[in-house]
């Protein structure tokens, strides 16, 4: 079954899993299971444990495979100590990858602690200077504030190994584009035939627009591949990043391709791989009604009214029919439907089925029906969201 947990880390930097309250430590690991015990299983002699399925868990769910044991009595839950420690992890995290002052970093990391879990914290004055003790030991450069700086700091363009990483520099200008990847993420680039692909903005320097990441589906797992800090996204831009990536991978050739709705990015890349299969993100087909609700004023509607949100659901449940049946099931469901849901699916028509038309036929949706239905990669156990991309992304 799985559960919502969170991933995070130890003081002593040690694998931790948090579930309901309670912190466990990894104890082992074998190719299948996870091991976990009590955090408290030495300071409180604590031997509850739990077991995971490692083929089945994510950065923000696992599978439980067994639980042994109870919680001692002195063993309580702790929820100010683990949002304590979620704010360090934050704290750190911000220290070292922004150029945020201190007391900016600090500001922004208090507005997730509640007033008792501040209560525990110890004096600012100490958390500002660790603050500035991690950026001091990170040692990293400014971020530059003009994309015609000349060139990346040597230290940015390898890794902690030593090995490349800094791919691509198209040099100062307005389209300037850096793409990252280490030998290993080029190796998997260059093997792999199934792909996730996503962008993200909160994190990027002011001079360039987004952080486009090809996430590889590796071994059952999902790696990130390549980075790409890109200054547009436009169509051009997005085939400018994959013949560049080619420069260093030229043996990329994926199959498969996992997006979001985005119309640049799917031409971009079914213009330069006509052979690959390209599928929309379920999360993201489901995104794009919520927009929709709230663009109508509808949302206030679908939160409160469950007959409501029903027939939304079932909408987007389309996505799981047979591909040859969907229209046929759309007609149904709009005799099914009453008035309230005329706007849905009008919008759901246009961009998702196709307008019918006087002579019979239906226009060309804007997003066609195999690219957004998810019955055969349901069938067939692939991945219908890129919900593990959204996670990394979060993360980073």
């Amino acid at each position: 079954m799985s559960t919502s947990v969170e991933f995070t880390t130890s003081a002593k930097g040690r694998p931790l899993m948090v579930l309901d309250g309670y912190s466990y430590i990894r104890d082992r690991q074998t190719d299948e299971k996870t091991y976990w015990r009590c955090e408290n299983h030495k300071k409180l002699n604590c031997h509850y444990r739990i077991h995971t399925c490692n083929f089945t868990t994510n950065t923000t769910h696992a599978n439980i495979l067994k639980r042994n044991g109870v919680h001692t009595t002195s063993c309580h839950r702790d929820p100010i100590k683990i949002s304590l420690r979620k704010f360090h992890e934050d704290l750190v995290d911000r220290a070292k990858n922004t150029q945020e002052s201190t007391d900016t970093v600090l500001s922004k990391c208090l507005t997730q602690l509640s007033t008792p879990a501040r209560l525990r914290l110890p004096p600012l004055d100490h958390v500002k200077r660790t603050v500035r003790q991690h950026r001091k030991e990170n040692n990293l450069p400014n971020i530059p504030n003009d994309v015609d700086f000349p060139s990346v700091p040597t230290i940015l363009q390898f890794t902690k190994r030593n090995e490349i990483f800094l791919r691509i520099d198209t040099g100062p200008g307005p389209d300037r584009m850096l793409i990252f990847s280490s030998p290993e993420q080029c190796s998997i680039l260059a093997s792999s035939t199934e792909f996730l692909v996503d962008g993200t903005f909160d994190i990027v320097p002011d001079i360039f627009y987004q952080l486009y990441v090809i996430h590889a589906v590796h071994r059952e797992h999902v790696i990130p591949a390549a980075f790409c800090l890109l200054r547009r996204k436009n169509e051009i831009t997005y085939q400018d990043m994959i013949n560049k990536i080619m420069e260093f991978a030229p043996t990329w050739n994926p199959e498969n391709l996992l997006m979001d709705f985005e119309k640049a990015a799917i031409n971009a890349f079914s213009t330069i791989f006509p052979q690959a299969s390209l599928s929309g993100c379920y999360f993201h087909l489901r995104q794009s009604i919520h927009r929709q609700l709230q663009t109508q004023g509808l949302q206030k509607k679908y939160e409160d009214n469950s007959d409501f949100a029903n027939g939304i659901h079932k909408i987007a449940a389309l996505a799981f029919i047979n591909p040859k049946d969907v229209v046929k099931a759309f007609v149904e469901l709009s005799i099914h439907l009453d008035d309230q849901f005329q706007s849905m699916l009008d919008y759901f028509e246009d961009n998702y089925i196709g307008r019918f038309r006087a002579n019979g036929s239906r226009a060309r949706p804007l997003f066609g029906i195999k690219y957004w239905n998810v019955y055969d990669r349901t069938k067939n156990s692939q991945m219908r969201t890129n919900n593990s991309a959204e996670a990394w992304n979060r993360r980073i």
